[in-house]
């Protein structure tokens, strides 16, 4: 009998109310569960499955144990993550007029040590039934440590106590925290999990849901990182998917490598957590889990949708975020072509779980291409639609390929069951080849062809069509239902290719010339040669027995054979095998050769000492093959070389360095010409294949910095009460203060006792002026490098209110929005970063007046720190226009690294960065330049905004100020890590800056334009109504000489400025296109 959420409403659901005692040390556990059975239930006899390491001890019905009973119902749910435990059957007889609780009560010993349950090397994580140990314990459905009576879904209340021995530990479930030690789901659960150990606990709100990390070795910067990733991936899928189902989603450290999803947490293991690239690949794919897998459940026994499903929009949607998930489909068809033999092929409507390769590339892979090809014959909106449909109608209900295909079809309008019975039940995949001919009229006959020996399949083939003259391709959806089937383009004379399939769209079998041959491809072979060499033949056997598990393979001796066995895929092993220059020959072409210190891959050369490197290329008798060659300079790193490898598949080279090899070289051979692509043979010139535009991605991450925070500070800065920030103004000190009160919340520690650093100062003029630079700091744990800060500085004062209008001079741009990026930075290094060397995050008064706040921090360094022992100093100012230009960063010169640093930010984070060829000192960097101190510029981009009451908060790109606090985050981390010093360019090189007020400053009203590296200064635009518009100065001008004197850098420009007063009378010679003109302005103030 069955008990399902299909037939049944929650409340005649089986639910467990569990009262569990743990102790770890002894690995024993004790149950008392007290079920209330569905109403249905009563007046039957009823059988259910317990482990059969546990005795049962008390009962409230009589119970009989079953022998030569079959049990079975533990395997209709799939698991990645256990295999099934021995159990007993047991039969009771529930009373017709039963109305209390059964109640029952057993303990035992549970510790099935986790072991690799699967022959194939890299496929599938250690498995056990269930672990009670000193280490931690495991207990899933498949431990059948909870009463098992059949596979329908159950409710639950757990609440779990620890002995005296165990006293620290916690343990945790899936659903609502239940009190201080339990576990409750009111919600349809297919099992129950029980997963406790000695965690630190980590919380973090983020909306409704609380983010949690549990982890075994306390680490606040790790939980910070994974709790913050946790609030990002739910703002990405909810508004997307619905909303997230659970009250929380915990990171939970296990004690052995696993990385699986349950429903409202993940279990990883304490390697793979601290991978770094796991919070970008792996830990989306694991929240989003919970809507599909853990919050609609795959009906098993028809197929699992889920695994494919949640790899397309974790997995998948992250490459195609970055423009280039076609790159991540490819490679899902060539797992397919590589791995999936004839004989070894199922349909999807069997796939249950990932278990090896080929499941993996089957069960997740083509899976993950059938979402796909329905969101193609759908639209993006329908799909969308309809799996927020699916969603709201199946949430903790178990959904079957079936309703799925009914859903879309009824939102859709259209018949969807041929789509899907050919991608579920039907094994193989299409095989396509085209060509192209000339017919009458000057048009072209486009044949397709699907090769496969099985029937035809129903298909929807992009094709791109590129002519003579046109930027773009053109490209057609074609439907194909026939074995050979043509179709008409126009124009054949200014037709030059044709591409079918090019962002690879459909699910087929790739022909061997679109992939190039692989690591993956000699591990996916069914039959398979070693060519052994004559040294160290015990090593190299063990990493063929190894590499050959599951497979059939053969050792051969090189001085054997005369030649390579031709009917199979081989691998050659060792350096000194003579068959080592027949993979190098074989890969040739794609730019390998050896000498006699090493292997040249294109280009570069890869020594033989030290290392074990990986050739693979196409086997010469058999282009269908392929042929590896593995060296291993040192057999002490073979161990490593046989666990590693197999993780590698998609690249067709490889090199490690050391006893422990870890990988700095890999890469892709670039892929032949394709057979589905057809070039004019006259045609001469090349054709411009990178103007494909792949389609935007269905989704966009949330950005790491919300620009709803940056918004909160710039608004709270340019607000009317900051009176325009002006020097010697209550607004100011207002400003100070919320600056202040936000290092305090982010966590940052004060200097000198407080977050202040006063002194009074004199302004041209004679008049003193209270001033206050903002300091917060994150101390550094090298002791070395303890004296030795960096710096984070943004000025907050601006120009204040205006004499004439009274209007207050907001100054979004400049500065709130580096202010704004400095107090976010400081956050999130504060809560998630420990650095080597102390941090200094500085709000700098006074700039506009000549850079005074700075220059008093760099002669008074606060804190006890010396102005000499300054490592480095990164200054934002006005970077809220960025408005999809390129980060502009100043003074890069003065440090051997900072161009480097800059390069490979931009390409870690996609925010890149140029180096203008013109610069000005007229910001904060500058003092810390002429005091030997590297240090650099972030601008954001010049605009007419500039110093004048219409720049406003309004205006800011805040995606833009997100992008550009990424960026420093990356530099700050980079800088603070790094123990060598940087190679200074200008140590102790002088700048000359004036110290004249910004009130009293002359302005003509020109925007410079920073990348124009030639004779005089060029302009980019001019102020309205300021001096340069009333005296006809334009955009693109380039100023050669101000009142008779040369203008030879910006620089110079900027200090003839600095000299002049408003109301001076000055003469401008500019280039206008071919012809030299002078004109007259009269200086405006500033």
């Amino acid at each position: 009998m069955s008990a399902s959420a299909e037939t049944n409403p929650i409340g005649e659901l089986l639910h467990h109310s569990l009262q569990v005692q743990l102790d770890p040390i002894n690995e024993i556990i004790e149950v008392q569960d007290q079920l209330r059975l569905p109403n249905a239930w009563r007046g039957q006899q009823l059988q259910f499955e317990l482990n059969a390491a546990l005795t049962i001890t008390r009962a409230n019905l009589s119970i009989r144990e079953v022998t030569n009973a079959v049990a079975n119902a533990v395997e209709v749910i799939a698991s990645t993550v256990a295999h099934e435990a021995p159990t007993r059957v047991y039969q009771i007889d529930v009373p017709a007029n039963f109305r209390g609780d059964f109640q029952l009560t057993y303990n035992g010993i549970i510790n099935d040590l986790a072991e690799q349950d699967s022959a194939e090397y890299a496929q599938s994580f250690a498995q056990t039934s269930g672990i009670i140990s000193s280490e931690g314990v495991f207990l899933s459905r498949a431990s059948v440590w909870v009463p098992l009576f059949d596979d329908g879904l159950i409710t639950f209340d757990l609440d779990t106590r620890f002995a005296a021995t165990a006293g620290t530990w916690s343990a945790v479930s899936q659903g609502d925290a239940d009190g201080p030690t339990g576990w409750r789901s009111g919600q349809p659960m297919e099992e129950i999990y029980l997963i406790a150990a000695d965690f630190t606990i980590y919380r973090q709100a983020t909306g409704d849901v609380e983010a949690l990390a549990y982890l075994r070795t306390p680490d606040t910067n790790l939980a910070t990182k994974y709790l913050d990733a946790t609030a990002r991936y739910l703002q990405l899928y909810e508004p997307l998917l619905g909303d997230y189902a659970f009250s929380k989603f915990a990171l939970v450290e296990n004690f052995w490598e696993t990385g699986y999803g349950m429903p409202s947490f993940t279990l990883l293991g304490e390697q793979v957590i601290r991978f770094p690239f796991i919070l970008e690949s792996s830990y989306p794919h694991e929240i989003l889990h919970n809507w599909w897998g853990n919050g609609v459940f795959p009906d098993y026994e028809s197929g699992n949708w889920s695994e494919g499903l949640t790899a397309y929009l974790a997995d998948h949607l992250f490459r195609e975020m970055d423009g280039v998930g076609h790159e991540y489909r490819k490679e899902m068809l060539a797992r397919y072509k590589n791995y999936v033999a004839d004989g070894d092929d199922f349909p999807l409507s069997q796939f249950t779980s990932r278990n090896s390769a080929v499941t993996q590339a089957v069960g997740y892979g083509k899976t993950l291409m059938l979402w796909h090809m329905l969101r193609i014959e759908l639209g993006d909106e329908l799909f969308i639609a309809g799996l927020q449909q699916f969603y709201d109608q199946f949430k903790f209900k178990r959904a079957s390929f079936s309703d799925i295909e009914g859903l879309f079809s009824e939102l859709s309008g259209r018949d969807l069951a041929p789509f899907f019975d050919q991608w579920v039940h039907r094994i193989g995949a299409p095989e396509l080849s085209v060509r192209v001919e000339e017919v009458n009229g000057n048009r072209a006959r486009i044949m397709f062809a699907q090769t496969q020996f099985e029937d035809p399949y129903q298909l929807k083939v992009p094709v791109a069509l590129f002519y003579e003259g046109e930027s773009e391709p053109q490209i057609y959806d074609i439907a194909l239902t026939q074995k050979l089937e043509g179709v008409m383009a126009e124009d054949f004379d200014k037709l030059q290719a044709v591409l079918v399939d090019p962002f690879f769209d459909v699910f087929r079998t790739l022909d061997r010339e679109e992939t190039p041959p692989t690591v993956g491809e000699l591990f996916g072979a069914s039959e398979i040669a070693f060519i052994m060499p004559t040294e160290d033949r015990e090593q190299w056997t063990r990493l063929a027995e190894n590499f050959g598990q599951g497979v059939d393979f053969e050792l051969i001796f090189a001085d054997s054979i005369e030649e390579l066995p031709s009917d199979r895929s081989v691998w050659v092993l060792g350096q000194n095998n003579p068959y080592s220059t027949t993979v190098v020959e074989s890969a040739a072409n794609y730019g390998v050769s050896t000498g006699s210190s090493g292997i040249t891959i294109e280009g570069s050369e890869v020594a033989y000492s030290n290392r074990s490197s990986v050739i693979v290329g196409r086997h010469p008798a058999n282009p269908e093959l392929a042929v590896g060659w593995i060296h291993v300079d040192d057999m002490v790193a073979m161990p490593g070389m046989i666990e590693k490898l197999p993780h590698y598949g998609k690249y067709s080279y490889l090199s490690f360095v050391g006893a422990e090899p870890t990988n700095d070289v890999k890469g892709v051979w670039a892929s032949p010409d394709s057979p589905l692509q057809w070039i004019k043979p006259s045609l001469t010139s090349a054709i411009a294949w990178d103007s494909l535009v792949p389609a935007p991605a269905i989704a966009e991450l949330p950005p790491k910095y919300l620009p709803e925070q940056l918004a909160r500070h710039s608004n709270a800065l340019t607000a009317a009460e900051m009176e325009g920030r002006g020097l010697g103004s209550q607004g100011l000190d207002r400003a100070a203060r919320y600056i202040a009160d936000q290092f305090q919340a982010a966590g940052l520690e004060p200097v000198d006792g407080n977050y202040f650093q006063r002194w009074r100062d004199e302004l041209v003029g004679n008049d003193l002026v209270r001033l206050a630079n903002v300091v917060g700091m994150i101390p550094g744990v090298n002791t070395d490098l303890s004296a030795e800060p960096i710096v984070l500085g943004a000025h907050y004062d601006h120009l204040g209110i205006d004499a004439d209008t009274g209007a207050d001079y907001e100054g979004a741009d400049d500065n709130a929005s580096g202010v704004s990026v400095l107090i976010e930075v400081a956050s999130k290094l504060a809560r998630a970063f420990t650095p080597q060397r102390p941090i200094l995050f500085v709000a700098f008064t006074g700039e506009e007046a000549g850079l005074m706040g700075s220059d008093h921090f760099v002669n008074n360094p606060p804190g006890g720190f010396e102005t000499e022992n300054f490592f480095a100093m990164v200054n934002m100012d006005a970077v809220g226009r960025l408005e999809g230009r390129t980060l502009q960063v100043f003074s890069t010169e003065s440090a051997y690294e900072w161009p480097f640093m800059a390069q490979g930010i931009g390409f870690t984070i996609g925010v890149p960065s140029e180096f203008p060829a013109q610069t000005i000192a007229s910001s904060d960097h500058v003092s810390f330049l002429n005091a030997g101190i590297p240090a650099i510029h972030l601008f954001s981009g010049a605009h007419l905004d500039y110093h004048q009451p219409s720049d406003t908060s309004d205006k800011l790109d805040l995606r833009g100020m997100s992008d550009v606090a990424l960026w420093v985050e990356e530099a700050i981390v980079y800088l603070a890590d790094r123990t060598d010093p940087l190679r200074v360019n200008l140590e102790n090189a002088q700048v000359e800056v004036s110290t004249a007020t910004g009130s009293r400053e002359a302005s003509l009203g020109t925007i410079p334009d920073f990348a124009y590296d030639g004779e005089g200064v060029r302009i980019s635009g001019v102020t309205p109504g300021g001096a340069a518009e009333v005296a006809g100065l334009q955009g693109m001008d380039i100023i050669l000489q101000f009142n008779g004197t040369a203008v030879d850098s910006l620089q110079t420009y900027s200090n003839m400025l600095r000299e002049a007063a408003p109301g001076d009378q000055i003469a401008v010679t500019v280039r206008r296109g071919e012809g030299i003109l002078t004109v007259r302005a009269e200086l405006k103030a500033r």
